[in-house]
């Protein structure tokens, strides 16, 4: 077969290099990563350990997809033994882009909360191949989870908006977003309701400096977001 061109495009995975890509049987495009960082934290006392001890087993999580393809991405963590501990436990390391046991990276966790808006977790799942058990724990575990303020990129236009669990049954969910300046739409929470208390307390909890850099929200004309940006 004659050489393709081929293209770079960005993994939203901080500190990995990949190791190889293959298609699999499935159709599915496989992405072999490894960790670039040589320490962690040890799991007992808490301290910056460097002392490689190999690798755990290899896992899978779902990414972003791409070109009309399932992407997964395949790690196998590095672990590390604590020279400060007595019996010297090992500890694997974790990379930011996941949470443990997980089965999706959270840059496709993101992707999924973005299609949610202004549809329903049924017309998610038929779309994305998912079981609506996976994608409501999803959901679950965006519900008022702390952001990280200090990973968030720099935004001005702040965006509410709505995700329906059920069609027609008005139990709804409120998501926000950062418009980011390259145009990207960032979801920064999962609020567990649209009431004004609600979205006002969240609201409140934006770094001041954050804060005033925002020049615009964008919200349908619900009372509770209105009314609460106000």
């Amino acid at each position: 077969m004659p050489d393709q061109p081929k293209i770079e495009i960005p993994l939203d995975l901080p500190d990995v290099r990949v190791l190889g890509t293959r298609l699999t049987h499935d159709r599915e495009l496989l992405i072999e990563v490894e960790s670039t960082l040589t320490t962690t934290t040890c799991r007992r006392c808490g301290k910056t350990i460097s002392t490689f001890y190999g690798y755990d087993r290899p896992f899978r999580l779902r990414h972003l997809p791409s070109f009309g393809l399932v992407v997964y991405i395949e790690i196998r963590p590095k672990r590390f033994r604590c020279p400060f501990c007595d019996d010297h436990p090992t500890t694997t390391q974790r990379l930011s882009w996941y949470e443990p046991k997980a089965l999706h990276t959270k840059a496709y966790e993101r992707y999924l909360l973005l299609q949610l808006i202004n549809s329903t977790i049924t017309d998610v799942c038929l779309k994305e191949d998912l079981t609506p058990d996976a994608l409501e724990g999803i959901v679950d575990r965006w519900i008022e989870s702390e952001v990280d303020w200090d990973r968030v990129p720099g935004f001005t236009v702040l965006g509410i908006d709505e995700i329906a669990l059920k069609k027609g049954h008005g139990d709804f969910v409120a998501v926000i977003t950062a418009r980011l300046e390259s145009g990207a739409l960032y979801p920064l929470a999962v609020l567990p309701d649209r009431k004004k208390e609600t979205v006002v307390a969240w609201l409140r909890r934006i770094p001041a400096a954050l804060r005033r850099q925002i020049k615009t929200v964008c919200s349908d004309m619900w009372p509770g977001y209105v009314s609460g940006v106000r």
